[in-house]
């Protein structure tokens, strides 16, 4: 049978031997990620803290270390900059795009998504039977409601809803002493209250 101090020492034991644990596989992550190679990204970010005139030793070090520590929250990767620089120079941005759609009229849009299509072959001459397809209204303007949806968040933030939480016209009355009934009153006039038996009464 055992006692509550054998108990809590059981727990003890198990929760020491499973911290044990965790700092033995968090040394050894750490050991295989100090042997895995650098990136030059990881190079050229230590040369950019440390100036180019660092040595190799120093940059290889600062990299270790920022590895370590890891990128500061709500810093951009910058292989991820360099790759959006890269699209933006074949291009315009995305969101230009999204505000041309949700900016033109759905008639434009319909127009502009005309295109023939070979619908079917006549089996007599063989000939295409082309059919001209096009946006209709609703979908011209479902587009431009998803692109004016995915922009919205980038121009208005969520703003909290006003409730109006107050009584108008309406008087707590307190009472001390005796307990007398004391009837509601809405500005200042007393009102009855109906109950079901009395429903078809005069106040």
């Amino acid at each position: 049978m055992s006692t509550d101090s054998g108990d809590a020492k059981l727990v003890a034991d198990i929760i020491a031997d499973a911290k044990a644990m965790l700092a033995a596989e968090s040394a050894e992550s750490e050991q295989l990620d100090l042997l895995s190679p650098l990136t030059p990204e990881e190079i050229l970010e230590a040369k950019e803290r440390l100036g180019a005139d660092a040595g190799k030793l120093s940059l290889v070090r600062d990299a270790r270390e920022a590895r370590k520590r890891g990128r500061p929250a709500g810093s951009r990767n910058k292989r991820t900059d360099d790759f959006a620089r890269l699209l933006l120079s074949r291009g315009q941005h995305p969101a230009f795009t999204l505000m041309e759609i949700q900016a033109t009229d759905p008639e434009l849009l319909i127009e502009a998504s005309k295109q023939e299509k070979v619908h079917s072959f006549s089996q007599k001459t063989g000939q295409p039977n082309v059919v001209i397809e096009r946006l209709s209204y609703a979908e011209a303007q479902g587009l431009r409601i998803r692109c004016a949806e995915a922009l919205l968040p980038y121009l208005e933030s969520k703003k909290p809803i006003a409730v109006d939480a107050t009584i108008r016209g309406v008087r707590v009355i307190e009472q001390r002493g005796e307990m007398k009934p004391v009837g509601a009153t809405v500005d200042g006039k007393a009102v009855r209250v109906a109950k079901d038996i009395d429903l078809g009464d005069e106040a």
